[in-house]
């Protein structure tokens, strides 16, 4: 009985150990930043299947959506001091699959592969995310699976724990 405890002990340690096993939220990078849904382009991410990217650049919040549009918009001393947009930003939105439409994801900006805060993801219409320089392409409509990897192991995009109340929400880990 013992030794059967010592050998089952060892196999789940062994299998937590996988170095391809990932958490569904990413603690890597500190993420903080705040949102009011109710006012554009907030509004859109409630789409199933539609997402924004976010990011901060020279004291301005830049917004692009799915379509490609860019919104610059000026953020406050204190806004500028506490949002914090993990590796290169957030890509926000509602999953068109494995979703109850009342759940809005988070995912990094930046290319989990590449990691670098100045490689940026493209995400288009259909809810893919690529990146320019490793090829990769991922799936946001599938908790950020990758996609076409041609066998090799790639890592989901990063996520990060949404909250939603009361019309505002909240990325935070």
């Amino acid at each position: 009985m013992k030794r059967g405890l010592i050998l089952f002990s060892l196999l789940l340690f062994a299998a937590s150990c996988d170095k391809n096993s990932y958490s569904v939220y990413s603690t890597k990078y500190k993420v903080y930043f705040t949102c009011e849904t109710n006012v554009s382009p907030y509004n859109q991410i409630f789409t199933p299947g539609r997402f924004l990217s976010v990011r901060k650049s020279d004291g301005m919040l830049v917004i692009k959506d799915s379509d490609g549009e860019t919104r610059k918009e000026p953020l406050t001393e204190t806004k500028n001091r506490t949002y914090v947009m993990g590796l290169a930003g957030l890509i926000i939105g509602t999953p068109t699959f494995n979703n109850d439409f009342s759940h809005i994801y988070a995912y990094d900006l930046g290319c989990p592969e590449c990691d670098a805060p100045t490689v940026r993801l493209k995400f288009d219409l259909q809810g893919t995310a690529s990146c320019s320089k490793c090829g990769g392409s991922w799936n946001l409509n599938s908790d950020g699976s990758p996609i076409n990897t041609d066998g090799k192991q790639m890592r989901p995009l990063y996520r990060y724990p949404t909250s939603y109340v009361n019309g505002i929400l909240t990325v935070q880990n």
